[in-house]
């Protein structure tokens, strides 16, 4: 099983922006806080129409590239021609509900009110449920294949092994509670992903790329 440096990269550099680079955006340059009220949160975004655009215009070239890397990884272990047929369609749902769903709470009008705001809050978190479900397909997909065939190293394997689990976690979540987002679980899903995810992309750059 080898991952070309491109593959490994997007899944790195697609780990580290959802989590570190988030982080950093929402909590340290808008200085979001859980205990803020609704109306706070939205002057914030109003004001920092700007930077959200720009957030938003390199997410959407970041999860584009991450979206791709999954596909490419797919391929590299060995999916079906069948089932790698499921992976590139839930990809394109994937990063496309995910943006959509980004879209629709952070860029904010400068004459929206709260009640427009909620509303738009409310869409973006329902398709981001179908952001969730896709990619927990995708990545159990790709999970079950590595498994199957006994590819990669150790490490490879366990955190493949684990991204396997935050899918199942997640589709669970959004069953029992429908706001995956809001609970305590996501939130460590989320953690745990994007771990796994560097790892196994700094795990592909230690492999020899296929010429």
């Amino acid at each position: 099983m080898q991952l070309s440096k491109t593959t490994s990269w997007g899944l790195i550099v697609g780990g580290l922006w959802a989590s570190v680079g988030m982080l950093a955006f929402f909590f340290g340059i808008l200085g979001i806080s859980d205990e803020m009220e609704p109306m706070e949160e939205l002057k914030l975004l109003q004001d920092n129409r700007e930077s959200a655009l720009v957030f938003l215009i390199i997410s959407v070239g970041v999860f584009t590239y991450l979206a791709k890397s999954f596909v490419q990884l797919a391929r590299a272990v060995n999916v079906t021609d069948e089932w790698y047929t499921y992976t590139r369609m839930l990809a394109i749902i994937m990063v496309s509900s995910l943006l959509v769903s980004m879209s629709m709470w952070m860029i904010v009008a400068e004459d929206a009110t709260i009640a427009s705001s909620e509303a738009a809050e409310a869409i973006g978190d329902s398709v981001n449920v179908l952001f969730i479900i896709a990619s927990a397909f995708l990545q159990l997909i790709i999970a079950w294949f590595v498994l199957k065939n006994g590819l990669g190293n150790l490490v490879f394997k366990v955190f493949v092994a684990i991204i396997g689990l935050v899918s199942v976690a997640d589709l669970v979540n959004v069953i029992v509670t429908g706001d995956p987002d809001g609970s305590d679980l996501g939130f460590i899903t989320w953690i745990l992903w994007a771990i796994s995810v560097i790892v196994i992309g700094v795990v592909g750059l230690k492999t020899k790329e296929t010429t």
